[in-house]
């Protein structure tokens, strides 16, 4: 899988294609709720992908519960010496409900951050009802946090990795977000952040660089270890991001931080999995080199079409709208998709289901789409 990926990357073509479908969602709700086929009890994940003869993804890192980055491998934040973080798991909030919540408190010298998230149905992620930044006080406390964190590369969990799944380790790692879509999804929340930015541009404007900074620790954290993608887990999404903030926010970010990503010997991706049509035609202006989980109709905003024509130079991660997965979709459906995806992209592509497997979805349309792929490779 290794050259086969790594191919991609670099734009070369008569290689395989590759398949690589995002399970674990799948996996962990099934497994909760005491639903997954009698074929895969005792099973791990990686053995699943390995049944299905697909290549693995989100097997690698650690679980990290309630994060779009899951089983992906990521760097390990390490806080300064003068920073407390506590959780706890606590029943209700508020009075509102009796649903399971998940509390983190960071404890600084000049200030404390609050967050909390309530789990899903059968506890697999998390979802913000309170996030960290609230006003312009929080911004400096978590300013400070930020000055005092550094990150760390697990070698052993590398070696680990390396170890069990060979040539076929993944290729790819986790940046945070882009600093707007960090703030929106993960920091404030979207109408924290509009509101923010129209009483206080200036103060935003200066914190939305100490963010950038932090990206630009990341991606040194990166250098010299063996890794070839770093994708930006952004879920970006025009109602949350609209053109003129992509114009403002995004694009500059993106063409300050490629350069040095690319010094690395590195490409990177952003992850797109929301409405996403008035964005396609800027996105060559970022310098990104391939963008991950992008969904066409009838799921998404954007045909095939569209994504080839606005995605000029730059790989697709994924492309199967997750809803051709599902037992109600006909199977006829599904196949004629892949088949065009596969025309319109490769070698420009790593298929995948945009965004992932939903935990009702048939998992023996993996291995249809697996023959796909089987089939069009035997062709090359």
């Amino acid at each position: 899988m290794y050259d086969e990926i790594m191919a991609v990357y670099e734009g070369r073509e008569g290689l395989p294609l590759v398949f690589q479908p995002r399970l674990r969602h799948w996996f962990d709700v099934n497994f909760n709720a005491g639903t997954l086929p009698d074929r895969y009890h005792g099973m791990y994940l990686d053995e699943v992908y390995r049944d299905l003869g697909v290549s693995p993804r989100e097997v690698w890192g650690p679980r990290r519960m309630g994060s779009e980055l899951s089983g992906y491998f990521a760097l390990s934040n390490i806080e300064g010496d003068d920073i407390q973080v506590w959780t706890r798991r606590m029943r209700g909030y508020g009075g509102e409900s009796e649903d399971d919540y998940l509390v983190t408190e960071i404890r600084t010298p000049v200030g404390s951050l609050r967050q909390v998230q309530r789990y899903t149905e059968h506890g697999t992620s998390l979802m913000n009802v309170e996030y960290y930044l609230k006003g312009l006080e929080d911004l400096k406390v978590f300013e400070h946090v930020l000055g005092e964190r550094s990150y760390w590369w697990n070698q052993n969990r590398y070696e680990w990795g390396k170890k069990r799944y060979g040539k076929n380790i993944p290729l790819r790692a986790n940046l945070e977000r882009s600093p707007i879509m960090w703030l929106i999804v993960g920091l404030m929340g979207f109408k924290k952040t509009v509101t923010m930015i129209w009483r206080h541009p200036e103060a935003m404007k200066e914190f939305i660089r100490v963010l950038e900074t932090e990206h630009v620790k990341q991606i040194d954290a990166y250098r010299g270890k063996p890794v070839a993608e770093l994708s930006f887990g952004d879920n970006m999404h025009q109602d949350l991001c609209p053109p003129p903030y992509f114009r403002d926010y995004v694009i500059p970010f993106y063409q300050r931080v490629m350069p040095r990503v690319h010094a690395q010997g590195m490409v990177a991706t952003s992850h797109w999995d929301g409405y996403v049509k008035q964005l396609l035609p800027l996105v060559g202006e970022t310098g990104l080199d391939g963008l991950e989980c992008v969904t066409p109709l009838p799921q998404g905003d954007v045909t095939l079409g569209e994504m080839k024509e606005r995605m000029v130079g730059m790989f697709l991660r994924d492309g199967i709208p997750a809803v051709l997965m599902c037992p109600w979709t006909p199977m006829e459906t599904l196949e004629s998709h892949v088949r065009k995806l596969i025309e319109a992209f490769y070698p420009s592509l790593i298929l995948g289901v945009s965004d992932l497997l939903p935990a009702n979805g048939d998992l023996e349309r993996v291995r249809l789409v697996n023959g796909i792929v089987e089939e069009f490779n035997e062709g090359l």
